[in-house]
């Protein structure tokens, strides 16, 4: 199995991170207008210092989770990466990923329709792109290689589903 580059683990921490961010701002807010809502509906109060000075320092811990969730998720993401692969064989395309719940997957060829590379800004940033590949069974991918490599796979990959292809 060929593996991602090195540098794809931080471009997957970067990831995570940024979507541990919007996720918490989204839910912090919410509950913070939330209780507040409850609060002055419960003692019918207009004054926004007695509404604020209910909190409990408690809730003000509730600051420190998506601390504590990217902490946990900075370990994985580098453990991860060791099990991310691809390789190109005779007939199949074989994809590993996963950590938890590992997916190994084998594509023929001739089931391939469109091969495209595909790169975000994170990505661009650190020299990293994405293959991806639609059969009829669904969309897969090569996450974080090189740009160079995948151009070359895309390249490859259309070869090799043109010569394969089943005759209609």
């Amino acid at each position: 199995m060929t593996r991602h580059p090195e540098r794809a683990v931080r471009v997957n921490r970067i990831a995570a991170a940024l979507s541990i961010l919007s996720m918490s701002a989204l839910l912090g807010t919410l509950t913070a207008l939330i209780t507040t809502l409850v609060h002055t509906i419960l003692t019918r109060t207009r004054d926004w210092h007695e509404m604020l000075n209910w909190w409990h320092p408690a809730m003000a811990s509730l600051a420190l989770l998506p601390l504590a969730i990217y902490a946990w998720r900075f370990d994985r993401i580098k453990v991860a990466w060791h099990f991310r692969g691809y390789h190109l064989g005779a007939e199949e395309l074989y994809l590993r990923a996963g950590l938890l719940t590992r997916r190994f997957t084998v594509l023929a060829y001739a089931r391939i329709q469109e091969v495209n590379v595909v790169s975000g800004p994170i990505q661009r940033r650190f020299e990293l792109a994405t293959v991806t590949i639609k059969t009829a069974a669904g969309d897969h991918a090569i996450t974080d290689v090189a740009p160079r490599t995948a151009q070359q796979l895309r390249d490859r990959l259309t070869v090799l589903a043109r010569e394969r292809r089943l005759p209609v």
